[in-house]
């Protein structure tokens, strides 16, 4: 049986943001533009009362001369938009941008690339769903834990595949009760 490497378990269409640089903890971007003009930035992203979008930009700081940014700020499913400008004299290039649904995999930070339009269908189908009365329980916590697993592994095993193993983990732990007659 061959042995695949961590990289092949990410789906095709997330995009590597981040790459570890110390112990998951800390990350390097990697589509940054260098250079002192140029504007670059990492933003979680939540509806806005007066513009469409709200943004809270994301600190970096320096470790060793590297740029990096911490694992803790990248929350898992949060929405975050990443920008990156190329600046010289008068002419600006938008080197990198987009809406990024986020996901920690082996090795790095990524994004599942949604238009600005998902988002705010994302953001308002989080508005019509009641919240639950104690989003902090531990049980709450693990059915987001479970739910995002099942997610991931459905986007790269299909829809049926997953739906097959999950009703016989179901049948095998709480089995059918007989009937007495």
């Amino acid at each position: 049986m061959a042995v695949q490497s961590q990289e092949a378990k990410v789906p095709t269409n997330w995009v590597k943001l981040l790459s570890d640089y110390f112990n998951q903890e800390y990350f390097t971007p990697e589509y940054w533009e260098p250079g002192k003009k140029s504007r670059n930035f990492f933003a979680r992203i939540s509806q806005g009362r007066k513009t469409m979008f709200t943004r809270k930009f994301l600190q970096s700081t320096f470790l060793d001369g590297e740029r990096v940014f911490k694992g803790i700020s990248f929350a898992e499913d949060a929405i975050i938009e990443q920008k990156a400008v190329f600046i010289k004299g008068s002419k600006q290039e938008v080197t990198f941008h987009g809406f990024f649904i986020i996901h920690h995999a082996p090795g790095g930070i990524y994004g599942e690339k949604i238009s600005q339009r998902e988002a705010l269908e994302y953001f308002q189908a989080k508005t019509l769903l009641p919240t639950p009365k104690s989003s902090n329980t531990p049980k709450n916590a693990l059915r987001v834990k479970i739910g995002t697993v099942i997610r991931q592994l459905t986007q790269m095993h299909g829809d049926d595949v997953i739906e097959e193993i999950l009703i016989d983990i179901l049948e095998e732990y709480f089995p059918k009760p007989t009937k007495s007659v």
